[in-house]
């Protein structure tokens, strides 16, 4: 495993987590979900042993969301960042930059894949750029950003936080944390939360629990897929049954060439338990 530094487009520097494959042209990038990382997540080991020996490299990159609060570099000066501070649209800056290091390492045969908030993002940069770089998508727990705010036991909390950061980004203080932690556990600023759940939020990609939203990211999506959830994923279930939801996916890439879902019974959102089971899915789906 190696140490690789990669920076955005617009300028901050990340480290990842690369395991090598003998074919030096294949490569699986993977963008984490919300204040996550590239150490610890129960899948993480599967891949970098077994994507090698299938022939595919696995790099497991850092971005403006990992952890919650996090000090980057950013063109030779400090910022902090992490999921309490990152606006979403940000993303298409990350994913990008990535890209181009992966390029300019060899890389031709590149599939994004991503956990959680990722996909979102991922779809959202796939919007943006059209990119011609990205030969696949791998989504693990393509999760209903904005209805996870909008189901009945969260609604009144999302009307609450979203109130209080619409009234401190009002007073110039957008970069300020909120009384109250979304889902009970997560911590974000005025300007984060508005990013990620205020009127006309971007990261509205997959609209599980209110498909009156529409789906064009996805229906935009020219690239072959494979998705997973779980019976448990609480990324998914709140909004909709799982089995639903990946019929609903399935019918809403409308532009994709191949698309293969997959639910794991009895995987929760973090798939812990199912590393094995998901490499092995993603190998058999690159080699069909």
């Amino acid at each position: 495993m190696e140490i690789i530094k990669g920076k955005s487009t617009d300028g901050i520097t990340y480290t990842g987590l690369l395991s090598r494959a003998a074919n030096k042209e294949n490569l699986i990038l993977h963008i984490h979900g919300m204040s996550g990382d590239i150490y610890f997540n129960s899948f993480y080991p599967f891949m970098h042993e077994y994507y090698p020996k299938n022939g595919w490299s696995f790099l497991a990159v850092e971005h403006r969301g990992t952890h919650s609060v996090t000090q980057f570099d950013k063109n030779g000066s400090s910022v902090n960042l992490g999921n309490a501070y990152e606006t979403f649209e940000d993303c298409v800056f990350d994913i990008q930059g990535w890209i181009d290091t992966a390029k300019s390492m060899g890389f031709k045969n590149i599939w994004l894949q991503s956990h959680s908030l990722g996909p979102s993002k991922v779809a959202y940069y796939i919007s943006q750029t059209n990119s011609t770089d990205i030969n696949g998508l791998i989504f693990l727990s393509p999760s209903d950003m904005v209805g996870l705010v909008n189901y009945p036991e969260e609604i009144e909390r999302h009307k609450k936080l979203l109130a209080e950061a619409q009234k401190l980004v009002e007073l110039g203080k957008s970069d300020q944390l909120l009384s109250d932690q979304l889902w009970g556990e997560t911590l974000l600023s005025a300007k984060t939360y508005i990013s990620f759940f205020g009127e006309n939020a971007k990261d509205a990609i997959f609209n599980f629990l209110m498909p009156e939203l529409g789906f064009e990211a996805v229906n935009n999506i020219n690239l072959p897929v494979l998705a997973f959830t779980g019976t448990q994923d609480d990324g998914i279930v709140p909004c909709m049954d799982p089995y639903m939801a990946m019929q609903v996916l399935e019918k809403e890439l409308k532009n994709s060439p191949r698309i293969k879902t997959i639910v794991l019974k009895n995987a929760e959102h973090d798939f812990a338990g199912f590393g094995q089971n998901i490499v092995e899915e993603v190998i058999r789906f690159l080699s069909e």
